[in-house]
């Protein structure tokens, strides 16, 4: 099925939101075919040109879950300086939780930033009226009253700018992606020594420098992090059981609850579900031991999502385009299904998942066992140069198995997964310093690595 896209001025069409969003009217053609017949079947879609007082050059992510915070990333230029291209994020967030993120931004304002942390340099919550604009009040028009009462979430629409860096997805090899979750994992660790914890670790999260000489691996979104005191991990909330709506105010809801009043209902879970720890997935507290157990699950699915990074002209087209979605092209060549069992991480039964991580990380043959297992044999066989067999397998073994030794550490053994930053760092640092001959071999690094610069970015976690 072939896709053209025509944006030839009697195809295109500039409307206005109403939202701080304005858009093209594209034609797309697609190509239909069947019963030995050949047919052109129209679409249109409406595609963004300007973003809340930012020139958009197209998407970089969308969030595909029904329930959520509907988040959309755009690259965006900013009118005044269009030779930056930035990241602009629409998020709907959760109004109980605005306070909280309010204070962790202005906590590490205070305690400073770091070079593995991009943290949006411009956060604002859309307003209607001089009013903030709440989907259950200034959207289906609730009172005060009635959304206190009614026992579901209420969210606003905030927006925040910062640099533009490379989605994983983009990757120039397997060397490039292990720096990549190394700079996270040392971004990370800064933000728990600070006191703050992350809570949505997933590849979607973690970002790579936009050339060889920049910082590999960066740490994003901070939309669902807390503060808490290290030595006393954050407890799962409540959920607030649903009360009958009540007649008595009349007054608009257009503000934005207090800390410490009355929550909403709310899931005791937070990240994003194929990343979450074991214990996360039983709803038992969320310390940074469990965001350190989802690093390695986006090791290890980073595997079954590519067949190889894609071709050198491709990144470099890529690059140019900002690394924005083209209308019509549908996902990237090199992604790839995950196997049937991996898959159900996104959304089979969470006991299940549970159970199967458990496995993987409470024996003492769980690492070995994955690493033969079918799904992951297939896996290198159809998606990995075979020189590079040995290695991913001796990554994927040593990782694994940090994680079960560490469960032998435990108060009650097996309960959970405490392994250190340090001791993940070193891990990775050690399978790059083993396997540096093989990098250049399988890098499409469409960029020319400056000379002077080391290859291993030096510690700085």
């Amino acid at each position: 099925m072939a896709t053209t896209t025509l944006t030839t001025p009697d195809d295109t069409t500039n409307t206005g939101t109403g939202a701080g969003i304005y858009t093209r009217i594209v034609k797309i053609i697609k190509r239909k075919t069947g019963d030995g017949a050949a047919a052109d079947v129209d679409r249109f879609v409406f595609y963004p040109v300007a973003v809340y007082g930012y020139e958009c050059l197209g998407i970089l992510f969308t969030a595909s879950a029904i329930r959520g915070r509907g988040t959309t990333v755009f690259c965006v230029v900013d009118l005044g300086a269009k030779d930056k291209r930035l990241a602009l994020k629409m998020a709907w967030q959760d109004v109980t939780h605005v306070p909280e993120q309010d204070a962790v931004m202005q906590h590490l304002t205070k305690h400073g930033l770091h070079p593995n942390l991009i943290v949006p340099f411009k956060m604002e919550k859309v307003k209607r009226d001089d009013d903030i604009c709440t989907t259950l009040g200034g959207i289906r028009g609730f009172l005060d009253a009635q959304i206190e009462e009614l026992g579901v979430e209420n969210r606003v629409l905030t927006l925040s700018v910062s640099e533009l860096k490379r989605p994983v997805k983009y990757f120039w090899g397997v060397h490039d992606f292990v720096r990549g979750l190394r700079g996270a994992l040392s971004g990370h660790k800064y933000l728990t020594e600070i006191g703050i914890l992350h809570r949505d670790i997933s590849e979607n999260n973690i970002v790579l420098g936009l050339r060889p000489e920049d910082e590999r691996g960066y740490l994003i979104d901070l939309d669902m992090a807390i503060l808490q005191n290290t030595e006393e991990p954050t407890q799962p909330e409540p959920i607030k059981p649903r009360i009958r709506r009540s007649r008595r105010s009349t007054e608009k809801s257009s503000i934005l609850p207090k800390s410490g009043s009355k929550t909403s209902m709310r899931a005791l879970r937070t990240g994003t579900f194929p990343y979450m720890s074991y214990n996360v997935l039983l709803g038992r507290r969320h310390t940074q031991f469990d965001d350190i157990e989802s690093f390695l699950y986006v090791l290890l699915l980073f595997f079954f999502s590519y067949a190889g990074p894609l071709p050198v002209l491709e990144l470099r087209k890529v690059d140019e385009a900002g690394f924005s979605q083209s209308i019509g092209s549908g996902r990237p060549s090199h992604m790839t299904n995950w196997p049937k069992k991996y898959a159900s991480w996104a959304h089979g039964e969470t006991e299940t998942i549970a159970a199967q991580k458990y496995a993987a990380l409470t024996t003492f043959d769980g690492a070995e066992r994955l690493i033969r297992s079918t799904e992951f044999v297939d896996c290198l066989e159809y998606n990995w140069p075979k020189e590079l067999h040995d290695p991913i397998c001796d990554l994927i073994e040593d990782s694994f198995s940090l994680f079960y030794d560490s469960t032998l550490r435990t108060a009650a053994k097996g309960s959970r997964t405490e392994v250190s930053h340090v001791e993940f760092i070193s891990t990775l640092d050690t399978w790059l310093d083993m396997y540096s001959h093989l990098e250049d071999k399988f890098s499409n690094c469409p960029f020319k690595q400056p000379e002077g610069i080391a290859i291993c970015e030096g510690e700085s976690s």
